[in-house]
């Protein structure tokens, strides 16, 4: 008969055989069955003691055992690989029907790292500004006008601070919008044809003064296209571009991290605006007809779009807008690969259809138009294939594009619901112990750390 040994995990009993008994100590893991742990029960059968899982020990022997290791149900992934260290089993001799969800949940942690990387700096930025407000001097005072600036939360002040900030936003994207409508257009005064005209202007001001028109001369039509924006939209546009300006100055000069403050991506943004809006006036200002005719200093105005962007400021706070960023981060690596493949995809299938011999189709390029549009589900329809071959060649291109779609988005979805899943629990986290922090900061008396004992005579 052979002779058996038990193992003690934890207070739940198991006997096995000296050859697993073997094997389990065989193995190059932390598992080391000391002589201290080694008893002789009332059967006189030799157990050994372990201070181990005893749930997930079922899944250790069964391997040991040669049944093949699997991940045991309702089990924590984590705890799971512990155990596994500590046994000194790899990982990949786990079989395959259990082995993808134990490397995606791992797959899983390394995409949270940004969150949660992003999250601890948060909290710290906020504990060590908390900190610095109670202090005193000027560390105090750039402590508490940052909050203003930064932290909604902080006050009365800083919830006033952040709705006058939407206000100008919102009013800044508004007279951009409203000023290239017609109905917030105008014609041209007689100061403004002047800037316009410029040195030809003495030729249409009969127009403005009939003194000036000579006798048995015409004076030639003024041009019906040229249009001014109304005068209350240039005003709202020098308003913001001096609230923005005051409200950089200020975020430069109380930030307590300057360096960092200068590289972030919304302050990059508003940079960015606040240098179109100034080379706007400069130009306008070193040749006012800009204002009024097309060039290539166009270019500027168009860039000035760029303040739409202000709106993320007034939503970073928000955990959903951070998810999405954090969702955008970690799936950078797929998106680029939707891309490339996308490009790929066009060249090739935009190729063919115009080898294909069909006239719809004059050249590779204007067929890249046509690829792209087929493959996204667009289907603009203002170029489609014609003839027989070109039409089952836009069915695979067609097709192709819904299974690449099909296979990177999901990637990116399933991002984002993670990190929206986690933040929940991790944003709870942080309400909790701001409020914490908050009653023991107001809290009328200290506890202390030490209670003596009561004297009971």
């Amino acid at each position: 008969m052979t002779e058996t040994i038990q193992i003690n995990v934890s207070g739940t009993k198991y006997e096995v055989s000296q050859r697993t008994f073997m094997l389990m100590t065989s193995k190059e893991g932390d598992a080391k069955f000391e002589l201290e742990s080694f008893t002789e029960n009332a059967n006189d059968k030799r157990e050994y003691f372990i201070e181990r899982n005893p749930t997930l020990f079922t899944a250790i022997l069964s391997y040991f055992q040669g049944r093949g290791l699997h991940l045991p149900p309702f089990t924590c992934i984590a705890e799971f690989k512990n155990e596994l260290d500590y046994w000194g089993i790899r990982p990949q001799e786990m079989k395959h029907c259990c082995y993808s969800k134990y490397v995606g949940f791992f797959d899983d942690q390394i995409a949270l790292s940004v969150l949660i990387d992003d999250q601890t700096r948060r909290i710290n930025d906020r504990t060590e500004l908390q900190r610095r407000v109670r202090t005193n001097g000027w560390s105090s005072i750039q402590a508490k006008i940052w909050s203003v600036l930064e932290e909604p939360s902080f006050n009365i002040i800083a919830k006033a601070y952040l709705c006058t900030s939407a206000l100008f936003v919102i009013i800044s994207i508004a007279s951009l919008v409203c000023g290239t409508h017609p109905t917030f257009m105008r014609g041209l005064h007689e100061s403004e044809w002047k800037e316009y005209f410029g040195d030809e202007y003495s030729r249409y001001a009969g127009h403005f003064d009939s003194s000036l028109v000579k006798p048995g001369s015409t004076v030639p039509p003024l041009p019906t296209k040229v249009r001014a924006q109304l005068d209350f939209l240039t005003y709202l546009d020098v308003i913001t571009t001096v609230f923005f300006t005051t409200d950089f100055v200020f975020r430069i000069v109380f930030c307590p991290n300057k360096k960092r403050f200068l590289f972030s991506f919304l302050n990059l943004v508003d940079i960015f605006a606040l240098l179109v809006m100034y080379c706007k006036y400069i130009v306008e200002k070193v040749d006012p007809k800009e204002k009024y005719t097309a060039s290539i200093f166009d270019t500027i105005h168009c860039l000035q779009i760029i303040r739409v962007f202000r709106l993320f400021r007034l939503v970073k706070n928000f955990i959903g807008f951070r998810v999405l960023l954090y969702s955008i981060k970690a799936s950078l690596y797929e998106l680029f690969l939707m891309t490339l493949f996308l490009l790929v995809a066009m060249v090739i299938f935009s190729a063919i259809i115009f080898f294909s011999g069909d006239s719809a189709f004059t050249s590779i390029p204007e067929a890249f138009w046509w690829a792209v549009i087929t493959m996204t589900t667009v289907g603009y329809g203002d170029i489609y294939p014609t003839e027989a071959l070109s039409k089952s060649i836009g069915a695979i291109c067609a097709v192709t594009g819904l299974c690449l779609l099909a296979v990177i988005i999901p990637i990116f979805v399933n991002n984002f619901l993670l990190f929206y899943s986690y933040s929940k629990v991790w944003g709870g986290k942080d309400i909790v112990k701001e409020k914490r922090n908050r009653a023991v900061e107001n809290a009328p008396f200290t506890l202390n750390a030490k209670v003596s004992p009561i004297n009971s005579d």
